[in-house]
């Protein structure tokens, strides 16, 4: 039972980094992706580029209590087919890819391996669905800096952005 209470607590206090909304941030790449055609994730309507995959609306939301998890939130677009397989944050030891979830009338949250990617259909990474965890930070972000993100393709592929650094909670007007 005991145990139970602290993942309980523990998936609350993981759920709590999460809140907040992405903010625009400036896109760059590196490469094009490839592999296999798969489903995508949460889908919003945004073009392409011709040129290869580009993350945009990057932001890391810095946590509430520090030592705990920031959460960084972007969109992904790609004109080929493939899989996001990792993420990296700059300032932070290691980054997860999640994804929450209602199952059963509860938000459940779970580590994702992969997400598939297809072209001319950007997977989303925002509050209640997909977003990376991001752990260990060194203690030299504040709100309003810019970090480095850098996303992995399952063909090795690197697409980087500037994520802006948002405060608990981002950008929320109360």
């Amino acid at each position: 039972m005991r145990c139970k209470s602290l993942i309980v607590t523990l998936a609350f206090a993981a759920l709590a980094a999460c809140s907040g909304k992405p903010d625009a941030s400036t896109p760059a790449t590196d490469a094009a992706p490839s592999g296999a055609p798969s489903e995508t994730a949460s889908e919003t309507p945004a073009k392409v580029p011709a040129s290869g995959p580009a993350l945009s609306d990057a932001t890391v939301q810095l946590p509430a209590v520090p030592g705990r998890p920031a959460v960084a939130y972007f969109t992904l677009n790609s004109d080929s087919n493939g899989k996001l397989v990792s993420v990296a944050a700059a300032h932070f030891a290691r980054a997860e890819m999640h994804e929450s979830k209602m199952e059963g009338g509860a938000m459940t949250m779970s580590p994702v391996d992969a997400v598939p990617i297809a072209p001319g259909k950007p997977i989303t990474f925002a509050p209640g669905g997909y977003h990376v965890m991001l752990f260990d930070m060194d203690g030299s972000l504040k709100p309003g800096d810019t970090t480095d993100l850098t996303a992995t393709l399952d063909n090795g592929a690197k697409v980087n952005a500037k994520a802006k650094v948002t405060a608990p909670g981002g950008d929320m007007k109360m």
